[in-house]
């Protein structure tokens, strides 16, 4: 077994059993039997099974950050605003584990909150404040508009339906393109609100 492929192996592993079962209820040898490895390589490649969880959480969320980081700043801030919905769709259909591990650091911080889950939440909020001021100096958006209440309000609108999904799918069946109608409307109605009159 390559080095390399043991490492990943346990990452991929321990990103599936962390997001399902928390990471209290998971332990090192579960996370090498899952992983097809020596539990000791937990030691060897993180420190700790806490060195793992870092891991996945770093990856889980630098993930998000970097595509949303990488949206073009040449871009108007309603089409900014725009890119934003769609990444981050394209983001919770990519990383399908990235809301529990959100949800259970928010709910239940481990020591990794204050390290790598609130900074990166922050970069998100930032892209999102910055953009919102920017469209109200600019004369997009009302001046009324409190920018980091609606940065708030964008992520809440978003990743609630993620989130709630299965809930949604329960009450509004399985509709073609679901979650992309679903983004659409939910811009589209949040860009109403923001916009000057």
């Amino acid at each position: 077994m390559e080095e390399r492929d043991a490492k990943e192996r346990l990452v991929v592993a321990a990103t599936r059993l962390f997001a399902q079962k928390g990471y209290a209820a998971v332990s090192i040898r579960l996370l090498a039997q899952a992983a097809d490895v020596n539990s000791a390589l937990v030691s060897y490649y993180f420190g700790s099974k806490e060195g793992l969880y870092k891991e996945v959480l770093k990856s889980q969320f630098s993930q998000v950050v970097s595509r949303i980081e990488a949206i073009n700043k040449e871009l108007d801030p309603i089409q900014r605003l725009e890119c934003f919905a769609w990444t981050m769709a394209q983001v919770h259909h990519d990383l399908p584990y990235l809301l529990r591990f959100g949800h259970s650091e928010l709910t239940n911080p481990t020591n990794c909150f204050a390290e790598i889950v609130r900074p990166n939440i922050a970069r998100l909020y930032q892209f999102l404040y910055h953009t919102l001021t920017e469209g109200i100096a600019v004369g997009q958006f009302r001046a009324d508009i409190n920018p980091g209440y609606a940065a708030v309000a964008l992520a809440s609108i978003l990743n609630f339906y993620f989130i709630a999904r299965p809930v949604a799918n329960s009450v509004l069946g399985n509709l073609e393109n679901q979650d992309g109608e679903y983004v659409r409307q939910a811009v589209e109605l949040y860009l109403h609100g923001l916009k000057r009159r």
